[in-house]
């Protein structure tokens, strides 16, 4: 996340071979991301316009950078193809002037993923079993990105992964309460944290901080997010999609033995669903008894009209 330095620029990449990688982009964006279907001429001209330069970088490990409309590239790097990490760094042009953190990289991650339909299975990191679509240092994140995405859905997601827009971020923000600020600093701890893992000689202690840190955030979007979808049910129908989603998000979440949190605050938000239930089940009742009086009354005062009229 940290700008890179460059010892050499060895070629611009010619223009024909950057439209040819913009469009395979492109078509991989609105075919992923159907919504934007409509959108994929807009896209490939504004991808097209981005400049890719294969470069020396005076870190050896360095593979690719983003910098000022310029995608620099390692010579190392093969270029007659599509890669994640291409992607990656297309992202970071869409997304030209945001910040970067591990909040935002992990959104970047796990498009490029999806982009580029290299699923990953279910893993063990940190004693943690869980499912990413991602190794290393950003795959603890991106599932926790995976558990929000299930949740809120894909709708603001796009926008402001492809578009630049801040839609995700308001929404998040939205339901959980005006956090999403806390959400994005907790994302960088754990990032830092693992980060820390390599180089500490303390693996004991990082370990347990990384660990306790996974679970407060996985546990604090399970938190925010039903607690704003149970006070914002305003349909029955609505009830059995909750349920769903609260079965359904075992699927995403880490555990290391058992995972208590949910098992205790799937009871807990259940019995508030059952609530809703029995709320809504009382107002059918007395609304069909409201129409069963109304028709009552309306057939006596036919009566009535009619034995006027005799």
């Amino acid at each position: 996340m940290e700008e890179q330095k460059i010892k050499e620029i060895k070629e611009e990449l010619p223009q024909y071979k950057t439209n040819k990688i913009a469009n395979e982009v492109a078509i991989r964006i609105v075919n992923v991301f159907s919504e934007l279907k409509d959108e994929y001429e807009i896209l490939l001209k504004k991808l097209e316009n981005c400049n890719i330069k294969i470069v020396d970088f005076e870190d050896e490990n360095v593979t690719h950078y983003y910098l000022d409309n310029t995608i620099y590239l390692s010579n190392k790097m093969y270029t007659n193809a599509i890669n994640e990490e291409l992607v990656i760094e297309y992202l970071h042009y869409l997304q030209d002037g945001r910040t970067r953190n591990a909040f935002n990289e992990s959104l970047n991650y796990f498009t490029a993923k999806l982009l580029m339909q290299d699923l990953k299975e279910r893993m063990n990191e940190f004693g943690i079993f869980f499912t990413s679509l991602i190794e290393g240092n950003y795959a603890l994140l991106v599932n926790l990105i995976m558990q929000i995405d299930f949740l809120i859905g894909r709708k603001e997601f796009i926008q402001t992964v492809i578009n630049n827009k801040k839609d995700y971020y308001d929404k998040i923000n939205n339901i959980s309460n005006g956090n999403i600020s806390r959400l994005v600093k907790d994302f960088d701890k754990l990032f830092l944290l693992e980060e820390e893992y390599t180089r500490t000689d303390d693996l004991v202690k990082i370990k347990e901080e990384i660990d306790e840190l996974y679970f407060e955030i996985q546990n604090y979007i399970m938190k925010f997010y039903f607690y704003y979808a149970t006070i914002h049910i305003i349909e029955e129908e609505e009830i059995k999609n909750v349920r769903q989603k609260l079965n359904e998000l075992q699927n995403y979440r880490g555990v290391i033995v058992e995972d208590k949190y949910y098992t205790e605050t799937s009871a807990k938000i259940n019995e508030r669903l059952d609530d809703k239930e029995k709320d809504f089940k009382k107002k059918n009742s007395k609304g069909a008894l409201a129409i069963i009086y109304e028709n009552k009354f309306l057939n006596f005062i036919k009566k009535l009209l009619s034995f006027s009229h005799n």
